[in-house]
């Protein structure tokens, strides 16, 4: 499974993203406020770097479900079969609830 479908896979069946990219805008936004007044990003820059945030979440989970020698090469459908034996979306799930971003 390559990124792009765990990204897809997770935002369809738990609600880690929706959790996560609200706390990375909020992180964003007062990096943000932060800056000099001139340095300053526009909102859909904001955005877009609260994505980026999200997109290496996703990718280091990625690579640790791929540690497992049993996902190597495996299709999607094992990866899923995987993750639902391990409870890992419910796991991940809880531990972007309980994340804090600090700058």
């Amino acid at each position: 499974m390559n990124v792009d479908e765990l990204d897809q896979y997770i935002k369809s069946e738990c609600k880690a993203y929706d959790i996560f990219i609200e706390k990375a805008r909020e992180n964003q936004k007062e990096k943000n406020l932060n800056r000099q007044f001139k340095k300053r990003f526009n909102p859909e820059k904001v955005e877009r770097e609260a994505q980026k945030m999200w997109v290496s979440v996703v990718t280091n989970l990625q690579g640790k479900l791929k540690s497992d020698k049993s996902l190597k090469k495996a299709p999607s459908l094992r990866w899923k079969s995987f993750m639902m034996e391990n409870n890992i979306l419910e796991s991940f799930e809880d531990s972007m609830g309980e994340l804090e971003l600090n700058e």
